[in-house]
């Protein structure tokens, strides 16, 4: 019968005891280590450079540009290449990828990648892939949206592809001239209402109205109570597919404020002229500026008394 006592010069545990305490530990080290070796080899990651292309194309024309592809991974990858159309959500900035319509061509036909379907790439390894955008004769007036996928599988030691992969994509807009819109407004414009001090945070909401992507860019302009200009923002908007919509956030890095202030955010068109613009007001009241300075007033002013008090004493000790 194994027992396990506290006795002075006798072990405190039993054979058995030992025995679970060595196997509990060694199968702990077993699966504390495991998944650190598994998430090590399960790492793969591409980035793409840019992630973005914009395009005015007219029928007939071609245009050749080139995408950065690096390998971020631990280990060599094979890149699979593809080309996807898709089409905005209305009212959000979202897309969605639509299959190819029968006897309509899109951007999935006009984007030629000038590479093998598949290729590999060594660990931390870089290519530069080029790629053809050829518009036909008979295309839509107005945007066509689509993207360019690339897909990192990992190899094994043996050179062997992994079923575990990662893709990116870069888009690809193309705008054909002709009989198109370019439109779009000011669906929102919004600050706190009240604050203590900056910064100051605006979101602008833009929906895009018309038939083009658009990218927005304007100003904010902020003024006092007075009507003087204090601040000049510039809004530097991301793409606005047509009929999405997207928050674009600006940020005055302001400190000390006090009264009402107006802001009128303004987006112009292409051609520089006045799109859309939006208003909104805010009041700044710097509370603990004026607590603080109440609390130092009163403080003041009962230390000097305190002091003209000990001061009327000595002078009359003194005669």
């Amino acid at each position: 019968m194994n027992t396990t006592t506290t006795m002075k010069g006798k072990s405190w545990l039993s054979r058995n005891d030992l025995g679970l305490f060595v196997s509990i530990f060694a199968v702990s080290s077993i699966l504390f280590l495991l998944p650190m070796g598994q998430a090590r080899a399960d790492s793969i990651g591409l980035t793409i450079q840019p992630i973005k292309f914009s395009y005015t194309i007219a029928p007939g024309q071609s245009i050749n540009d080139i995408v950065n592809i690096t390998n971020a991974s631990d280990g060599a990858v094979t890149i699979y290449t593809s080309v996807n159309d898709f089409i905005p959500t209305a009212g959000t900035s979202n897309i969605s990828f639509v299959s190819r319509a029968p006897g309509v061509t899109s951007v999935r036909d006009w984007v030629t990648i000038n590479s093998p379907a598949s290729f590999a790439l060594k660990q931390g390894g870089s290519q530069q892939i080029g790629f053809t955008v050829t518009v036909p004769k008979d295309a839509e007036p107005g945007s066509h949206f689509g993207v360019m996928f690339f897909k990192a599988v990992a190899n094994d030691q043996t050179g062997q592809t992994l079923q575990v992969g990662t893709q990116v994509g870069t888009l690809v807009l193309v705008t054909v001239p002709g009989n198109h819109l370019e439109k779009g407004k000011v669906t929102g414009f919004n600050t706190a209402s009240f604050v203590q001090s900056g910064p100051i945070s605006f979101d602008t909401k833009f929906e895009n109205d018309g038939t083009v992507y658009f990218e927005p860019k304007g100003t904010i302009t902020v003024k006092n109570v007075f009507g003087k200009i204090v601040a000049l923002l510039p809004i530097q908007g991301e793409v606005v597919l047509p009929t999405g919509a997207r928050d674009i956030y600006s940020t005055w890095p302001t400190g000390f404020l006090l009264g009402p202030y107006s802001a009128v955010a303004t987006i112009y068109d292409g051609d520089g002229n006045i799109l859309t613009t939006a208003s909104t007001n805010f009041f700044a009241l710097p509370v603990w500026y004026i607590v603080g300075f109440i609390v130092l007033f009163f403080v003041l002013y009962f230390f000097f008394r305190f002091l003209k008090k000990r001061l009327n004493i000595s002078i009359s000790l003194k005669k």
